[in-house]
């Protein structure tokens, strides 16, 4: 039972995480926090490196981007396997990133392009997901003419990839070809973006968007701001 209910409290901390707007998102690592304790009272190493990273990427997702890298090594260092220290890597590359640690960014991507070979490929581990958190972290690490390199050199996806992952990626590319002045091509992939991020409700990912088009793309900012607003008035009904 208190299994059951520490994955519970994981999973209802991560669901909150995609559904709430980022000025509500401390509820969900509230979440994840919970089970914590239990998770470390039964010392299980995968158990306890499960809970450890899916908190720590809501602790990032809430700007509290110390902790979540704190929590992330935990994760990874917990890990009892290759699969489980590679669910946490990516997650510990973009805290890194966000934080603009750039040792420790560089540090786990190449062990994460190491894992690539060796274990099997899921929703978040794969070189879909790995080329959006390697662009985005190149950005926040101040290496944004290396991301403009390599933003057209997208790998198709291995395996099934979680739907907001396209979301994610899009918004992480329009803001590389916006630093590359490619104002088309960034309205094209936000465009796409603001649509599914609409039907997916996903306000977090509509709030990077609103940053992302600023005032370099005017109808973009007006159609994202206009979804939020949307997605907030219904919660508030």
């Amino acid at each position: 039972m208190l299994h059951l209910l520490a994955r519970a409290r994981v999973r209802l901390g991560v669901a909150l995480g995609n559904v709430l707007p980022e000025e509500r998102l401390a509820t969900a690592a509230h979440w994840t926090a919970k089970s914590l304790d239990i998770a470390e009272y039964f010392q299980d190493r995968g158990m306890t490196s499960y809970v450890l990273r899916m908190h720590g990427n809501e602790l990032r997702k809430a700007n509290l981007r110390g902790a979540a890298v704190q929590r992330l090594c935990r994760a990874a260092a917990t890990a009892p396997d290759d699969n489980a220290r590679a669910a946490a890597l990516p997650l510990l590359a973009r805290a890194a990133g966000a934080l603009g640690n750039g040792e420790l960014f560089d540090r786990v991507m190449r062990e994460t392009d190491d894992l690539l070979s060796r274990v099997d490929h899921t929703s978040l581990f794969n070189p879909f997901s790995l080329h959006e958190i390697r662009l985005r972290g190149l950005v926040s690490t101040g290496r944004a003419a290396v991301a403009m390199r390599l933003v057209e050199h997208n790998p198709l996806p291995t395996t099934v990839v979680a739907p907001q992952w396209r979301v994610i990626e899009l918004i992480t590319v329009a803001h590389v070809q916006l630093l590359a002045d490619d104002r088309s091509g960034a309205a094209q992939s936000l465009n796409i973006a603001i649509q599914e991020a609409a039907m997916q409700r996903l306000p977090h990912q509509l709030q990077r968007i609103v940053r992302t088009a600023g005032t370099r793309l005017p109808a973009q900012y007006a159609a994202a701001s206009h979804s939020v607003d949307q997605i907030r008035n219904e919660m508030a009904a």
